[in-house]
């Protein structure tokens, strides 16, 4: 299987979801082998500086939602410069990224796609969350969420990225909206781009039925992206977040270097 760049160049412009400033962002081709870089900083788990409430990648907020989409749709290298310190919300899913990229072409490039292979279980705890990683012949996500005031939803991913996984947005609750801004976080948060749970139940209309879950798997497909390299692995993931995420994608990289 080969590696795969795009053919042409895009850019894209919008708020971010937590500066609530206008954000912008240029993506290009790169070459094999480079992987995909933000500011010319390889886009990898030991550059991540953040994971309250998103991921933050050289100083990037947000990237996990971009970060999803190139995985998805298997691109491996791409030159992507970013101003304004966050990639723009769009509408807080990954298909708008999904589109562009299409839209961009995607290509295959010379070289084989070198994937990290989990070969024995890889464990995460914390209290009642919990992640595991173990050996498969391919890519398989088990999620498993309950939110107060909507319940539990789970969802097994495999294939079909575009329509299973991509649409499904941010979530949050009303009443949270005010402490977060006081944090300086979803000061660009509306009902345009997230999903928003207020006392009675969704102040918008879902996607998808179960689309939190799906979302969470969203958030962890754009955490997984930061090996560095496309994953064949089975995964179960229990009401777990990008901290639980990216210590997994450490502890991946460490046995694989082993």
């Amino acid at each position: 299987m080969k590696q795969r760049t795009i053919k042409e160049g895009f850019s894209f412009e919008g708020i971010g979801l937590h500066s609530g400033m206008l954000c912008k962002a240029r993506v290009k081709p790169a070459a094999e082998e480079t992987g995909i870089t933000l500011n010319n900083t390889p886009a990898t788990a030991e550059n991540v500086t953040k994971t309250s409430r998103n991921t933050t990648v050289a100083g990037i907020a947000v990237a996990e939602h971009f970060l999803a989409a190139a995985f998805g749709l298997g691109i491996d290298n791409l030159a992507v410069e970013v101003k304004g310190g966050e990639f723009p919300a769009m509408d807080g899913s990954s298909l708008p990224f999904v589109q562009a990229l299409q839209n961009a072409g995607i290509v295959e490039q010379a070289a084989e796609k070198n994937f990290i292979k989990v070969k024995f279980p890889i464990i995460v705890t914390d209290e009642d969350k919990s992640l595991k990683a173990a050996l498969f012949n391919g890519l398989r996500l088990h999620f498993m969420v309950d939110f107060p005031g909507i319940g539990e939803q789970k969802f097994i991913f495999e294939d079909a990225f575009a329509a299973q996984i991509a649409p499904a947005r941010t979530v949050g609750y009303l009443k949270e909206h005010e402490a977060l801004k006081e944090q300086g976080l979803a000061l660009g948060a509306s009902l345009e781009n997230a999903l928003v749970i207020g006392e009675s139940g969704y102040l918008n209309q879902p996607r998808f039925a179960d689309e939190i879950v799906r979302h969470k798997i969203l958030d962890l497909i754009g955490d997984l992206a930061l090996l560095g390299r496309p994953l064949q692995a089975e995964i179960w993931a229990n009401q777990t977040g990008h901290r639980h995420n990216i210590e997994l994608v450490r502890r991946i990289l460490e046995n694989d270097r082993a």
